[in-house]
């Protein structure tokens, strides 16, 4: 046992307290993460006996148990890495077991804290030089994602096997157990290969000319090469000594300077052409038919071949059978045979990227090539047979003449004798033809059409490396682009656009980490959902301004689900839900699903026990990058209304359907004047009770801006530059709209009641020329307080009425003046050179309306009179000469929504209606596993965090801060 280990198996291994402090320096200086360094994975369990039993704080993720005696920890034995690593079919091809050493496939399944930790280089050579074991697992560090830039480890990289190339003979067997591995990203490209192996034989030939002991000649180098990284001063001098084999004459000049080659390995089985008459048998829905065959593939426009079946021989009518595939009844010698050879890189090939899933030159992610070095007379090793531009192979690039009479450039996607079927570069499948081999509609490739350089992606519209469905649209940020509808489906684009706009998603798919997770065998897609949807993001982040057209994703998620298969309107959550659920199917780690007949069920005293063990039953049958980042918990609670105990089940979640509470407040927003000429008017939007008063709107007002009284504030609804209505303190605010404008005037003389002695009158503006109540307003008119004279000053005030009220008229007018000061802008010098000649008194009139009177202008010593009907105006000579004070905007706006005002409807009230406690309905009846009773329980719900960390339920009070917390997923809100 581990724990029995003697003295003797732990000689040259420092102590545990030395070892804890030997790994924290080593932490301290190799443990920031940067991209272009390797780090080794080591497995969580093993790291976590080595932390118990040393005690090491060197690790944040993990921390041992203060009172964890050293005395008794287990000693940890060798380090065993082979749980990390992908367990290999039993009926794998043996040429894929014969790779060598370095390939190391990590198991899908395994996460980061929870199978395995990152450490640096020299932390692992230290513990494995102390305790032995492995195998070791390095990987490379780069930087990713689009919308938040962070270092990250290529947990599952590509492995390029490069076996030199010793002999030109087809038949010479190529050993790959003995090549040099080489691991890269899955977006690098051949091409990137290519570079690094001309960087390395350039270097591998510098240090042998300086020193000739070292290597040997030739093909010998590719042993000999340093494992450095190619240097981007250096890029330039690598891709001249770089080379692939071209199918072009106008190449070859490239090709005498280059100095490196990758040639692939072809494996084909010999066949032999059909003839008219044979015997064949016909595929035809999956089932074969003997025959004889009446006409070739090459004779029908769908390339299908006519066979007379046997079994249709006696009817009268003799009907053929149209199918593509056939075989014959008996094989001719040597036919089926496999031929083995190897062909050069093509220029197409070296675009592509290695993790592209199409990639036929990747296996289970091990790229294995050739690679041929020059000889030392300047010579290759393997010849090169140029041939004419017209004996065409499949992926060849030409010029074609289209139906149109245009000229375009095309790829041949099949070769059928004397035909070849042919795909405009950029064009949907549609225009896709057969055209004749000695068709004048072809030329050689470039000489009708520029090739503009482009890097294979894995674009969007045809799944291929033809450009998408998108379109120039200027320029913009990269990844905001727009979608194109389909008929009505902007609620797909709409759920689209939020999903890219997820950073965890976004930078999962444009990265290409996704491809690395597609299940295959997925339910219903097969993995086309997240292919789809990958291609879309990819095409989306593409940094060309464009857009996009999804019908390639529209016809996914329609196959998917029959209910999006058209291109009617259709809910956005449900959409989302069948995309959330698609996208998990296609990328679950699990692959075989473990059957667990027992839920979880809990009687609300062990939450935390019980919530972990169902989160991870869950996470036994279900684990994806959606249930890493999106689901959650529900806890469920119903208590028995019979013997009062609660049963609790904790539920996964992914989306949180919440209801719409019925809401008791409204947003009103409120522009503010202050008495005091220096402070600004400010837009406030202020939440006040949807059944309250214009007091509850003052009180609130006051509580937001500093200094006010409530009581000393007037507010008015103003309607075309004009004062409609003087709202009363007792005022309903459910009769004041959403989009009313409402001011609220400081007045710090008015008083209410019997005391009153001042009256508030509102002041519109005007322009000069017309005294008519009809004359046209503009401007903001604002409100003041006149004081009141009375006729009798012997009689109580309770016993007048508005006629016995008056003002004298000189003292009205300079009233109105001076306040008329206070709410013109002094800065504004647009109208005249002088900012006070804007303002001044001589540029409007003061004048007063009673009844149905035009407004007049009063003299000195005449009294106005203050009945129910009385108004005062400001005519101004010219609008120009009116400069209104300007308006800032509270940060309470913000908030709100930008002061669009309305009734309050907040995800706090919507969470708090979701976990409320709850009657079950009739026909919904609870039986209580404990005492039998069937009756209508209390239901109560929450939330919960993701139980891989610390359990915690989420109150609706406390969401915000739930949120916030990083590595928490709570259900219904995706990061």
């Amino acid at each position: 046992m581990a724990s029995m280990e003697t003295h003797q198996k732990t000689v040259g291994r420092p102590a545990p307290k030395e070892q804890c402090g030997i790994i924290a320096d080593m932490m301290k200086k190799h443990g920031k993460m940067e991209a272009g360094q390797t780090w080794c994975l080591i497995s969580s369990k093993w790291l976590e006996t080595w932390i118990d039993y040393t005690g090491s704080k060197a690790f944040w993720q993990y921390r041992p148990e203060e009172d964890n005696s050293m005395s008794s920890a287990i000693v940890p034995g060798p380090i065993e890495n082979s749980v990390l690593l992908e367990v290999k079919d039993s009926n794998e091809d043996k040429e894929e077991k014969n790779l060598p050493d370095g390939i190391v496939h990590l198991r899908m399944s395994a996460q980061e804290i929870q199978d395995f930790f990152f450490l640096p280089l020299p932390v692992w050579e230290t513990l494995c030089g102390w305790y032995t074991g492995g195998p070791l697992i390095k990987r490379t560090t780069k930087m990713a994602g689009v919308i938040t830039k962070r270092v990250k480890v290529d947990l599952h990289p590509v492995y390029v096997v490069l076996a030199p190339c010793k002999s030109s003979s087809e038949n010479d067997i190529v050993k790959f157990d003995t090549a040099a591995v080489r691991p890269y990203p899955r977006d690098a490209t051949l091409q990137k290969v290519l570079e690094d192996e001309a960087k390395r034989y350039k270097s591998a030939s510098g240090t042998k000319a300086m020193n000739t002991e070292e290597g040997e000649q030739g093909t010998q180098k590719i042993d000999k090469m340093e494992e450095e990284d190619v240097g981007a001063a250096d890029r330039k001098s690598a891709a001249e000594a770089a080379s692939t084999p071209t199918k072009s004459e106008d190449k070859e000049e490239k090709n005498k300077e280059a100095a490196v080659r990758l040639w692939y390995r072809e494996e084909t089985r010999r066949t032999f052409p059909y003839e008219v008459g044979e015997r064949v048998e016909a595929c035809y829905r999956g089932e074969w038919y003997p025959g004889d065959l009446l006409h070739l593939a090459d004779k029908d426009p769908h390339n299908r071949f006519v066979v007379l079946c046997d079994e249709d021989k006696d009817k009268k009518s003799k009907p053929t059978t149209k199918v593509k595939l056939i075989r014959r009844e008996k094989l001719l010698p040597g036919e089926g045979e496999k031929i083995i050879s190897w062909k050069p890189v093509n220029d197409m090939q070296l675009r592509v990227q290695l993790g592209d899933p199409n990639f036929s030159l990747v296996s289970n992610r091990v790229c294995k090539l050739m690679l041929e070095t020059k000889k030392t007379d300047g010579t290759w090793v393997r010849e090169i047979k140029v041939r004419d531009w017209r004996d065409f192979e499949v992926n060849d690039e030409i010029d074609c003449l289209d139906t149109e009479n245009h000229w375009l450039a095309a790829q041949v996607l099949q070769v059928n004798n004397n035909r070849i079927y042919v795909t405009y570069i950029g064009y949907e499948r549609d225009w896709n033809e057969w055209i004749d081999t000695n068709s004048e509609r072809l030329a050689k490739a470039g000489t009708h059409c520029e090739r503009k350089e482009f890097s294979r992606r894995m674009d969007y519209d045809d799944g291929d490396w033809r450009g998408g469905g998108g379109g120039y649209s200027g320029g913009g940020v990269r990844g905001s682009v727009g979608l194109r509808n389909l008929g009505n489906t902007c609620f797909m684009n709409s759920t689209l656009q939020c999903m890219n706009a997820t950073p965890v998603l976004a930078d999962f798919f444009v990265d290409g980490d996704y491809t690395s997770e597609i299940n295959p065998d997925a339910y219903k897609s097969h993995g086309r959902i997240a292919r789809e949807f990958g291609k879309l993001l990819k095409e989306m982040w593409d940094r060309r301004p464009h857009t996009v057209t999804p019908s390639r994703f529209k016809s996914a998620i329609g196959d998917y689900s029959d209910r999006f298969s058209g291109y009617q309107q259709q809910d956005s959550q449900e959409l989302l839900a069948a995309l959330l659920e698609g996208l998990h199917e296609d990328l679950n780690r699990v692959r075989k699903k473990p059957y667990d007949p027992n839920p979880v069920i809990g009687n609300g005293e062990d939450d935390e026990e019980k919530a972990e063990l169902s989160w991870s039953k869950h996470r036994k049958r279900e684990d994806s990058v959606i249930i890493d980042n999106i689901y959650g918990q529900i806890r469920s609670q119903v208590i028995c209304p019979a013997c009062n105990r609660a049963s609790v089940k904790f539920d996964p979640c992914g989306i949180l359907q919440l209801p719409f509470p019925n809401v008791d407040t409204k947003v009103q927003v409120v522009t503010l004047v202050r008495a005091n000429p220096e402070l600004p008017r400010r837009a406030y939007a202020v939440a006040v009770p949807k059944n309250g008063s214009v007091i509850d709107l003052h009180q609130e007002l006051a509580k937001m801006a500093a200094g006010v009284n409530a009581k000393k504030l007037v507010s008015c609804e103003i309607y075309q530059s004009k004062v409609y209505k003087i709202f009363s303190p007792r005022h309903q605010l459910e009769s004041i709209m959403a989009n009313d404008k409402i001011y609220a005037f400081e007045c710090p003389d008015l008083k209410e009641g019997k005391d009153r002695d001042n009256v508030i009158i509102a002041v519109n503006h005007k322009v000069s020329g017309g005294s008519s109540y009809y004359d046209q307003d503009f401007g903001t008119p604002f409100l003041l307080t006149l004081p009141l004279e009375r006729r009798s000053s012997g009689a109580s005030s309770a016993s007048y009425d508005d006629d016995d009220e008056y003002i004298s008229a000189e003292k009205a007018q300079r009233i109105i003046r001076e306040k008329a000061m206070m709410h013109v802008e002094n800065t504004n010098t647009a109208a005249t050179s002088s900012s006070s000649e804007a303002a001044a008194p001589s540029r409007f009139k003061v004048m007063f309306k009673q009844g149905y009177d035009d407004f007049k202008e009063y003299k000195n010593g005449e009294k106005i009179q203050f009945g129910r009907s009385f108004e005062a105006a400001l005519f101004w000579e010219k609008k120009d000469y009116y400069q209104p004070a300007g308006i800032k905007k509270d940060k309470s706006l913000q908030s709100s929504g930008g002061g669009s005002g309305g009734e309050v409807v907040t995800l706090e009230g919507c969470l708090r209606g979701f976990t409320k406690e709850e009657l079950l309905s009739a026909g919904n009846e609870y039986k209580c596993d404990h005492c039998g009773h069937e009756g209508r329980g209390k239901k109560k719900t929450r939330l919960v965090a993701a139980t891989e960390y610390p359990y915690h339920t989420v109150e609706a009070i406390s969401i915000y801060e739930a949120l916030s917390q990083q590595n928490r997923n709570v259900c219904g809100i995706s990061p």
